[in-house]
């Protein structure tokens, strides 16, 4: 239970709350789908936490909400331009990450079936 307090202190529960706020806003699920829209929340969410955490001090907790909200509303556009400027590398990553997820849940030929 102490883990829990020293990890989600009131900052970082406000700048999650703010990434969430700012992907939510900025992400569109009919461009990408639900699943990707899930995921870009999520990494707007450890990215705003993980940005107000390391760069700000822990003073006042609605600056975390503020900045955590232009740290969600970032990992779109930042994943957007990854895509743009490595076509080839990006596709490579998720050829990977694919073949480790299949790996890991057990998919094969049997199972599509």
């Amino acid at each position: 239970m102490e883990f829990l307090k020293d990890a989600f202190s009131v900052c970082i529960l406000f700048a999650l709350v703010g990434g969430l706020a700012g992907s939510l806003l900025v992400t569109d699920y009919k461009r990408y789908g639900w699943f990707m829209t899930i995921l870009f929340v999520l990494l707007g969410m450890i990215f705003a936490a993980a940005i107000t955490d390391y760069f700000f001090p822990q003073n006042h907790p609605w600056f975390f909400a503020g900045v955590g909200v232009f740290a969600g509303m970032s990992t779109t556009s930042f994943l957007d331009a990854f895509k743009a400027a490595a076509p080839k590398l990006a596709q490579r990553i998720m050829n990977i990450v694919s073949k480790k997820a299949e790996e890991f849940i057990g998919s094969d030929k049997s199972t599509k079936d």
